[in-house]
């Protein structure tokens, strides 16, 4: 597993985070999370929220933990109470109240944020609201909205003197006003302390899930925005804030190396520039390579190819790609004839022509992923039908029956066939293939896979991305290493995936007719036995083993036996499919007129001739002048006059 981040990852975390910030600070204004009733606040207040970077404790406490640890797991998350959940050893009752019972005079709770999320949570089931009318370090005050009109509700709670505790003093009844509909305490700061177990285990989560879970907990439904707030939030509590995490970063890159001897990093940064002036204490992050030694091992076992693409990336510029794939061919592999499949992006194509990283011929063959032409194509000539046309013909092995197909494609107009003629079938047609270098992969799915397995990841600030593709691969080598182990054991020669289209295969092999050409048994003639429900088989193809000559060009293409393979071994000159049988342009054969069959029936039997007659069998005779071999009717003296 070979990842690359360029400068354009961090602009975009960037902009996240300047979006981030900004929502916090226009939380209040856009969704009316703090009441404008407010008159007395200060630092402690609800409406902050702290975004710089952790303490030195936290630093010392992360160095501790080990590198593949990507993120504390919850052990035991309460769902009923999003807000307790912790970890096992910290599993324990930290305040006199529990979600879900009414507030009272003499409740304890650990801190003033306890206090606040209490007040929310209770203001949310009765949906009513309420607004701070004292706000200090050692006191909260707040009074229900509608106070003015009679409604006695008001909640006090003060921090205990020679304690960290807080307690409720003073509670002045219940409402008496009417319900809410909507509700002003239900902030991004309570939803995230509800959503911290589901961004934990899903870093991923659609809002949707996040406004239909709160919908389902309190009876209000919140906007998109406020929702999206809120997992930024939990994200940052969960996984470490945007800035920090860069700062993070060198440090846990140092440590995974001494841990996994093998693997490498380079981190590319820039200067740090404020007025025209370097700050030597900062450096910019540019882009970032990393690779683990296991992944360097394990690919000196697979087949010779590089899918690339840029996945969740942006900015992929011509300088980022010689630099990803230079380092590739410098720490990850110098095996000779790989396969790199990629997109037609400029940017690749620039990097892989330059000869000084490696990834010219005989080094590297360079070709394209199908259906990133096909898709090339559509843009190009918005035709869906012939951009699905396009795709079957990569995927054609037959070169007959490719360059059949190729003509009718590139009659369909002179544009098309100029474009098609631009590219060369060696780059995307798997017929072309001669030498099988592709192994039948004709895209980039292997990349595109990458996308999947670190869909969740890719919302996390840089370390915690980092330290997740640890995690993930460690889950999958451990995964597939069993697996391969259980399939040695029972015999598999091959990996799973081969072993079960050749079984296929050798069903499908059971069904062919062959035909032998020669005593040698060198070669034979496959026909295919067609079937009346798909209308498909049917087919001939020719098989020379010895000679490697596969006619269905399947072989060839995957690497491992075609069903025409494994139903016949060796044939010799048979005729084959009769589509790849040439046609005469210059003249066409018709049959002769003049020797069509006359009226009337036909003869059931010939008149033998000498050669067929037995001795013992009376032969014909003509009654006219007594010669046999023929009847009177066809005597030739018929006609002399006598």
């Amino acid at each position: 597993m070979n990842l690359n981040l360029s400068l354009s990852q961090q602009n975009d975390r960037t902009l996240v985070s300047r979006d981030y910030n900004e929502g916090v600070r226009n939380d209040a204004d856009e969704d009316n999370e703090h009441s404008d009733y407010e008159s007395y606040t200060d630092g402690d207040d609800e409406a902050e929220i702290s975004l710089g970077s952790s303490s030195s404790t936290d630093v010392e406490e992360d160095t501790v933990i080990p590198f593949w640890n990507v993120t504390p797991k919850y052990k035991y998350i309460n769902w009923k109470y999003p807000d307790q959940e912790m970890d096992e050893e910290h599993l324990q009752e930290v305040n006199s109240w529990v979600e879900g019972d009414p507030l009272f005079v003499g409740l304890y709770f650990d801190s003033k944020e306890d206090v606040k999320n209490a007040l929310k949570h209770c203001a949310m089931k009765i949906h009513q609201s309420y607004f701070v009318t004292e706000s200090k370090p050692t006191c909260l005050y707040v009074k229900c909205l509608n106070h003015t009109s009679g409604c006695p509700w008001r909640v006090r709670a003060s921090l205990l003197k020679n304690s960290n505790k807080w307690k409720i003093t003073r509670w002045g009844g219940s409402h008496t006003c009417v319900n809410m509909r909507n509700h002003q305490k239900l902030d991004s700061d309570l939803i995230c302390s509800c959503i911290l177990g589901m961004v934990n285990e899903e870093p991923s989560v659609h809002i949707s899930l996040i406004q239909e879970r709160i919908c389902a907990q309190f009876g209000y439904k919140i906007s998109y925005k406020k929702a999206w707030k809120a997992k930024q939030k939990a994200i940052v509590k969960v996984f470490g804030d945007w800035d920090e995490s860069y700062a993070t970063l060198p440090r846990w890159l140092e440590y995974m190396q001494l841990n996994s001897p093998g693997s490498v990093y380079k981190l590319k940064t820039k200067e740090y520039v404020v007025g025209h002036q370097v700050n030597n204490r900062y450096r910019v992050f540019e882009r970032l390579f990393w690779s683990f030694e296991q992944c360097h091992e394990a690919f000196k076992f697979c087949k010779p190819i590089l899918q690339v693409d840029g996945t969740f990336l942006y900015g992929e510029t011509l300088s980022a790609w010689e630099w990803f794939l230079a380092l590739i061919r410098l720490h990850v592999t110098d095996r000779a004839g790989i396969c790199l499949i990629s997109d037609r992006h400029q940017s690749i194509k620039g990097a892989v022509s330059n000869p000084h990283i490696g990834w010219q011929p005989p080094n590297a063959y360079h070709v394209y992923c199908i259906r990133h032409i096909a898709s090339n194509f559509n843009h190009r000539f918005k035709n869906i039908a012939l951009k699905k046309e396009l795709i079957k013909l990569g995927y054609t092995p037959s070169k007959v029956i490719f360059q059949q197909k190729l003509t009718r494609f590139r009659n369909e107009s002179e544009d098309i066939e100029r474009w098609i003629d631009s590219i060369s079938k060696e780059k995307w047609a798997i017929s072309n293939d001669d030498e099988g270098r592709r192994y039948g992969h004709m895209t980039t799915n292997l990349s595109k896979s990458v996308n999947k397995v670190f869909k969740g990841a890719r919302n996390l600030p840089i370390c915690a991305l980092v330290k997740a593709t640890y995690g993930r691969l460690v889950e999958y080598f451990v995964k597939r290493g069993e697996e391969a182990m259980s399939d040695l054991h029972n015999g598999s020669m091959f990996c799973r995936k081969v072993m079960l289209q050749i079984q296929k295969n050798q069903q499908e092999a059971s069904s062919h007719q062959v035909r032998r050409y020669d005593i040698q048994r060198k070669s034979f003639e496959v026909e295919e036995a067609f079937n009346p429900i798909t209308q498909r088989g049917g087919h001939k193809w020719t098989v020379i083993l010895d000679r490697r000559f596969y006619e269905c060009g399947r072989f060839q293409s995957y690497r491992f036996p075609c069903s025409h393979v494994i139903a016949a071994c060796i044939a010799w000159k048979p005729l084959g499919n009769e589509c790849n049988i040439l046609t005469n342009c210059e003249w066409k054969l018709m049959p002769d007129v003049d020797r069509a069959r006359g009226k009337g029936r036909p003869k059931s039997t010939r008149i033998r001739n000498e050669i067929e007659w037995v001795e013992s069998q009376t032969r014909q005779r003509c009654s006219k002048c007594n010669e046999v071999g023929h009847n009177r009717r066809h005597c030739p003296q018929q006609n002399n006059v006598g």
